[in-house]
């Protein structure tokens, strides 16, 4: 957890003029939105009702970038919550920069790896080197939902764990410890 939690819904834009070109925007979009979905609303791989008062709202596309620098840091604050590719360090896969006020989160930018990254929509047989951006999105909206990285030792297989393998999409379903972490928190 990282002690904060959104008051109202989250509510987003896709940057999706920064989708990889091996990729199709409105598929990227639609698994995006399923990611979002996931976490808000607490779907488990364990048949769980999550019955959470978490809320998120895809608003759609946006020419504005995630606020999240190359070099990895957060930028300022600027009142909108954008999900987005580009440049970052090569050992980082996405990052998840969020701001808070009074313990209530107020904006969460996304920005996924495309320069040292092949990304998927679907893992395809044969996989090799790839990486599904609906497991690594419901991820990093844990992030923004305020869920922080378990263990990867003790619990590997939670959406919340720190690391992703290649052609790996289990994440793109929340695990018992993600889902009693968002329910801690709504």
């Amino acid at each position: 957890m990282n002690g904060t939690h959104w008051a109202g819904a989250l509510r987003w834009s896709f940057d999706a003029a920064t989708t990889p070109k091996n990729l199709r925007k409105r598929d990227v979009t639609g698994r995006l939105v399923r990611a979002a979905r996931t976490v808000a609303y607490g779907r488990n791989r364990c048949g769980l009702t999550a019955d959470l008062s978490a809320r998120q709202h895809y608003l759609g596309r946006t020419t504005a970038r995630p606020n999240v620098r190359r070099d990895g840091s957060c930028g300022r604050p600027d009142g909108r919550n954008e999900v987005g590719f580009g440049t970052l360090p090569s050992g980082e896969m996405a990052l998840t920069c969020y701001w808070s006020r009074d313990g209530s989160t107020i904006e969460a930018d996304i920005l996924f790896n495309r320069t040292y990254y092949r990304w998927v929509t679907k893992v395809p047989t044969g996989c090799v080197a790839e990486w599904d951006i609906q497991a690594v999105a419901t991820h990093e909206f844990g992030h923004a939902f305020g869920l922080g990285h378990v263990a990867e030792g003790l619990h590997a297989n939670l959406t919340m764990a720190p690391y992703i393998l290649p052609c790996q999409n289990s994440e793109s379903r929340l695990g018992l410890g993600d889902l009693r972490g968002l329910q801690a928190e709504y």
